[in-house]
């Protein structure tokens, strides 16, 4: 294949894109391949703020352990309570079946006294 001659009249790609004062400041013709490289990462982007990261993470765990801690302890609390409650009902039960038996037994005992008193009179001297 034969080059044809460079013509200078047809505009190169840099001046049609860039424009004509970027195209006199560069050269015609590149005398190696342009590479194109990728811009470097910006510093935050780099490198992670591993402080912020670890707050964050510090912070969920701890809302979400805090949760599972609350059921954990409202579960706990009410079978201690219902522990408490039923064996201090057997001790009242107990308590309660003792006074109202030595109640009952008082107050038939006076009836009974009271009944008697009716049918017997007091013999009178």
């Amino acid at each position: 294949m034969s080059q044809q001659p460079f013509d200078q009249g047809i505009p190169l790609l840099t001046e049609v894109l860039l424009g004509p004062e970027v195209a006199e400041v560069a050269p015609a013709i590149p005398a190696e391949p342009v590479v194109e490289t990728t811009p470097a990462l910006p510093p935050t982007l780099a490198q992670p703020d591993w402080d912020a990261i670890e707050a964050r993470l510090t912070q969920r765990i701890l809302h979400q352990v805090q949760g599972k801690i609350d059921h954990l302890l409202e579960e706990r609390i009410a079978h201690v309570l219902q522990t408490a409650l039923q064996n201090a009902l057997i001790g009242m039960r107990g308590a309660l079946r003792a006074d109202l038996q030595q109640s009952l037994e008082q107050i038939v005992a006076h009836a009974v006294s009271h009944e008697l008193g009716h049918l017997h009179p007091p013999a009178q001297s």
